[in-house]
């Protein structure tokens, strides 16, 4: 009694008088070995149904001179998870559990809809911001209407702030230049002295 084990090609599964018949395609020169399995032992092999064929599998299988019993079929395609990772797993989703718990919003809205609650209730501040949001509304109203009634590049701008491009500007010399900077040079012959 030994424990062997070959990888290949699974092609073909056959079902009759009762067993199932796996052929699989070893690529080496003893070609294709047909592996039989009882109805129970295929089920527990393949619990998730009927296997992919043409991909390619781990078989183990037990060989005694009356029979071969198939241990394991395993689709190398599948994704593998290590046994030694499996507590890591374990850990990262515990994790990912107590994340949720943190990460549970209910109780800080709970709060919030009392707090806002509470605001609703007191008139005094409701009429404060009440107020408050009929003067911002009343201004943006003034705006509005000050803006239309200008014409041409005084929509952009109020008339305060016109009267200050307006209003004449200073004609301040440069403090510290030198001599030239402030004296003029005048070409003019009528303005030289005789």
């Amino acid at each position: 009694m030994s424990n062997m084990t070959i990888q290949g090609k699974l092609v073909q599964v056959a079902r009759g008088n009762g067993l199932y018949m796996l052929s699989v395609e070893t690529g080496r020169a003893d070609g294709l070995l047909v592996l039989p399995a009882t109805a129970e032992q295929y089920h527990l092999l393949f619990p998730a149904g009927d296997p992919v064929l043409n991909d390619r599998y781990e078989i183990t299988f037990e060989q005694t001179p009356e029979q071969i019993k198939l241990l394991s079929v395993f689709d190398l395609a599948d994704e593998v998870v290590p046994a030694e990772l499996v507590p890591t797993l374990i850990t990262t989703q515990d994790f990912d559990l107590q994340g949720d718990e943190f990460m549970d919003t209910k109780k800080e809205a709970a709060a919030l809809e009392k707090r806002l609650s509470a605001i609703r209730q007191d008139e005094s501040l409701m009429q404060d911001i009440q107020l408050e949001i009929d003067q911002e509304e009343q201004q943006r109203l003034e705006n509005i209407k000050s803006r239309q009634a200008g014409q041409g590049i005084e929509q952009l701008f109020t008339e305060e702030e016109i009267a200050q491009m307006n209003a004449p500007k200073p004609n301040k010399q440069p403090q510290g230049a030198s001599l030239s900077a402030r004296t003029q040079v005048s070409t003019n012959e009528d303005d030289l002295p005789n």
